[in-house]
């Protein structure tokens, strides 16, 4: 452990009873609950007892990352690789949907599986099909982002809104019914107005289209970068929490906010000396006050956009490993939070490099495999993580009883063995849910 690591996580590992009680404490509280099976029916017969099994299937919390590699190597077995890889450790796949790679010119929609490759942007129908036959949730992003913007769209506003809006309905037609989470809109409190035109007060617009193109039961989220969600701190009057509370005065359908979490700085000087205080970043009483103050919204959040840095300026394999695991804990205990989303599984392969390359994003080596694909200390945390947040129990079932099981909250395979047999169930114990169950078998 170098002298900048201690320094920058001195707060994250140290000795805090309050904190450590909370997230033991809130884990329980909010990620898990009873079901409640009222009784159990074969052949129109109820039966009075038997035993029943519960194997948790798939979390209703979601652990997430990007496909943006899906398919992207250079040969079948490491895609295999990949894929494999995955489906193993998450339940949530972020589709790109950046609009300058969905359509690099004008009607060249790369929605179709035999599009012509870009990097790091696989067709959306090729990561559909992958999550749709793994069970695992898409979600789209970005629907509009000032960056990765064509240039070959209009500079008339006018022109611009009706261009904007035929992108909406286009992909609402064909992608509404497949994904029910899009980040609608990303950064755009850091746009600038002279960086580049577009329509007055276009988050307000964007959500409306959202809104008028997508289906009910959409979850539509505002999406912003690490300084706006995890830094800032005073009362209600942030910049996210400001544009987040406008955007609900307006009635618009701001169902979840996004906060990234990337730790991308070059130096341990800048990490310590940063404007925006990097070791806030790794405190946990300032975590818990800063996701308590977005919670008063009203609305969930989630963790959109995960890099903790593993190269050895960073402190390497071993710290990044540790970091990882302390903020997932935190961020698992909290009521409000509905994802967590690592952003690149592979190392080398991030945005603004070459694949394989040491540059851009790349350098910070915040993968949770290696190049070649082994897995790093970080992968194997959070391996032992999933397994910790595990269901599989047994209940001895009485009809004159109380049968109830307690589990995190998910998906459920349901075993029943009782005198007429072995049968099998699924079952879904949600958050909120009633979570009472009348089991018929025939």
């Amino acid at each position: 452990m170098n002298l900048f690591c201690s320094r920058l996580t001195k707060n994250l590992f140290a000795e805090d009873p309050e904190n450590e009680f909370r997230i033991k404490n809130d884990t329980e509280r909010y990620r898990k609950g009873f079901g409640d099976i009222r009784k159990i029916t074969v052949n129109g017969e109820e039966i009075s007892s038997g035993e029943i099994h519960f194997r948790l299937k798939k979390h209703e919390f979601k652990f997430g990352c990007n496909s943006f590699m899906l398919g992207e190597f250079d040969s079948t077995e490491k895609n295999q690789i990949y894929a494999e890889k995955f489906k193993e450790l998450f339940n949530l796949a972020v589709v790109p949907f950046y609009w300058s790679d969905l359509e690099p010119r004008d009607g060249e929609l790369r929605f179709g599986k035999n599009s012509r490759p870009i990097y790091r942007r696989p067709a959306p129908d090729f990561v559909l099909d992958f999550c749709e036959k793994n069970n695992i949730t898409p979600k789209g992003h970005p629907l509009m982002w000032h960056l990765w913007y064509p240039e070959w769209l209009p500079k008339d506003l006018n022109k611009l809104s009706d261009r904007i809006e035929q992108r909406f309905q286009e992909i609402a037609e064909r992608y509404g019914k497949r994904i029910k989470i899009w980040d609608v809109i990303n950064e755009a409190l850091t746009w600038g107005p002279t960086a580049l035109h577009l329509p007055k007060r276009h988050v307000e617009f964007v959500f409306k289209l959202a809104e008028k193109y997508f289906p009910a039961g959409s979850t539509f989220i505002y999406n912003d970068v690490t300084y706006r969600g995890f830094y800032e701190l005073d009362g209600c009057y942030t910049p996210m929490d400001m544009l987040a509370s406008h955007l609900l005065r307006k009635g618009l359908k701001l169902d979840c906010l996004g906060l990234q979490y990337h730790m991308f700085f070059r130096s341990a000087e800048q990490m310590l000396n940063d404007s925006a205080g990097g070791i806030n970043y790794y405190n946990p009483s300032r975590l818990f006050a800063i996701m308590d103050q977005h919670a008063q919204l009203g609305i969930p959040f989630n963790i959109s956009e995960v890099s903790i840095p593993g190269n050895e300026e960073n402190g390497g394999e071993e710290y990044q490993a540790r970091i990882t695991e302390k903020l997932y804990r935190i961020w698992f205990s909290h009521p409000a939070n509905t994802q967590i989303i690592w952003w690149n599984l592979v190392d080398d392969t991030a945005a603004h490099a070459l694949k394989g390359s040491n540059e851009g994003e790349n350098l910070f080596k915040a993968g949770f495999l290696n190049y070649d694909f082994s897995e790093k200390k970080v992968c194997k945390v959070f391996r032992n993580l999933l397994k910790e947040w595990h269901t599989d129990c047994t209940i001895n079932y009485n009809n004159s009883g109380i049968n109830k099981f307690h589990g995190y909250y998910g998906d459920y395979e349901a075993i029943i063995k009782c005198n007429k047999g072995t049968f099998t169930t699924n079952i879904s114990l949600l958050n909120g849910g009633l979570n009472q169950y009348n089991l018929v078998f025939s």
